[in-house]
């Protein structure tokens, strides 16, 4: 009945709906970056400062936002009633029917849509941090073991994750990858354990090393091995997917080696494995830890992946995984539809 209520409202006042879109997504700004002048509000949004105006001073009326000296700030009020307003929006644009074709489209277990496209608005971005932090909020309590992989993305899942006592152990997805140290899965691991009050594991060794190697550091470190092995009972598995053509050159793969990747038709990679768009695993690094090769072995599986340019990368991966909660963002899902 809510959805059909909605539906109408659509047709007879189309005028009003836009009006709930931009005082919403106002809102996100807001409640992002709190308190923001009314001048970065219309950077953010892309409205004019009088549209802006206009709309902050009915939303400070109603009691949902108010006015400080620093710039605009959320009510208590307004904070709480966010959840219900992106259920509302997500409506309104149409979000939970996508949703449901693609969920079903891809034989996933959840797909949840957040607005925006992450390629373009860093809004998005922190709203499928926020999202994919919230999934793994909700099953503190009834789970013992995480993995999680490494990436920006998953950085800002740890990020956006409340602070909580869950009594878990946080482990790292895989070994590390490249230089940058706040989006390895080690790294972001630690930080989830601090915010959760739970304990951590990490998995001291790099992608890319050779079988005899990889053997070698194993039988020399029974502490590894340990986590290696805690890593694989992982009850969560959460993970970010990213295009194929830019992880090898990330994993410092040399033309010959991704020229080969792009014959074959490599699109998406996530947890060292490269997917066609089929699903087809096409390629695995060399490494320890989890792979989409297991993951179904896993009985909570999260995939948080969003902008339009990775939607053939999403849909290979989540192809392969056959299984689990897929998070993305509005340009990516609208790519993703064109795509089954």
């Amino acid at each position: 009945m809510e959805q059909d209520t909605l539906s109408i409202f659509q047709k007879i006042a189309p005028d009003v709906m836009g009006t709930i879109k931009e005082r919403y997504l106002l809102l996100r700004h807001i409640a992002d970056a709190e308190p923001v002048g009314r001048r970065t509000l219309a950077g953010l949004s892309g409205l004019s400062e009088r549209v802006v105006r206009s709309h902050v001073d009915v939303l400070r009326r109603s009691g949902i936002v108010r006015f400080t000296t620093l710039g605009i700030a959320m009510e208590p009020e307004g904070k709480r009633l966010m959840p219900d307003l992106l259920e509302c929006f997500l409506r309104l644009n149409n979000l939970d029917d996508m949703q449901r074709q693609i969920r079903q489209k891809l034989d996933l277990k959840n797909v949840y849509i957040v607005p925006g496209d992450s390629d373009s608005d860093k809004t998005a971005k922190e709203e499928l941090g926020r999202r994919g932090a919230l999934l793994l909020n909700d099953l503190f309590g009834s789970v013992d073991t995480v993995a999680i992989s490494g990436g920006s993305t998953m950085a800002e899942v740890a990020r956006m994750l409340p602070e909580c006592l869950a009594n878990v152990t946080i482990l790292p997805a895989r070994g590390s990858m490249g230089n940058h140290v706040e989006v390895q899965a080690n790294y972001i691991a630690a930080n989830i354990a601090s915010k959760t009050h739970s304990s951590y594991r990490m998995i001291h060794i790099p992608e890319g090393l050779s079988d005899s190697a990889l053997q070698m550091m194993l039988k020399a470190d029974r502490q590894t091995q340990e986590n290696v092995a805690m890593t694989a009972r992982a009850q969560v598995v959460i993970f970010g997917i990213g295009r194929a053509d830019r992880m090898a050159r990330k994993r410092g793969m040399t033309a010959l080696q991704r020229d080969a990747l792009h014959s074959l038709g490599a699109c998406g990679e996530s947890l060292g494995c490269y997917c066609g768009l089929d699903g087809k695993i096409l390629y695995g690094t060399n490494n320890v830890g989890i792979s989409l090769r297991e993951i179904k072995y896993h009985p909570h599986i999260i995939a948080v992946a969003g902008g339009a340019s990775k939607a053939e990368a999403i849909v290979g991966v989540m192809r392969a995984c056959h299984t689990g909660t897929l998070v993305t963002d509005e340009g990516a899902a609208e790519k993703i539809i064109q795509l089954l």
